[in-house]
């Protein structure tokens, strides 16, 4: 009787490892320079909030007295809904004798990152 001798190519089987674990390198270094050099929330917030705020995102109103003059400004930090900032607009101009907003303006600003000082950056702008 005749014994059987299985080989097995380990070289062919290290090789394929060894490919999928610089993958998984790649991609995790890749994850941490995204988390570090990028904003991953405004990313996402992005995709699935393109004409919206998210959820956890901050909104600024930034309130223009006179819609021609936009160096006035008087700007209303941290409301919690886009519907809080639009209340917020009309009692700024209600205060302003402007309850239709016909001299004024203003806009909603979805906060993605707070800078340093009053820098802000904004994702979207919103009425």
């Amino acid at each position: 009787m005749r014994q059987q001798v299985w080989h097995i190519d380990v070289t062919h089987f290290s090789a394929r490892i060894s490919i999928r674990l610089t993958l998984l390198q790649l991609a995790i270094a890749a994850t941490v320079l995204w988390f570090v050099f990028g904003n991953p929330l405004s990313a996402v917030a992005d995709l699935f909030y393109s004409t919206a705020p998210a959820p956890w995102e901050e909104i600024d109103l930034i309130y223009y007295p006179d819609k021609l003059d936009p160096s006035i400004n008087k700007i209303t930090s941290d409301l919690g809904s886009l519907a809080e900032c639009r209340t917020w607009a009309r009692h700024q101009a209600d205060q302003q004798d402007d309850p239709r907003m016909g001299r004024g303006r203003y806009e909603c600003r979805t906060v993605s990152a707070r800078l340093f000082g009053s820098q802000h950056n904004y994702r979207l702008s919103l009425q």
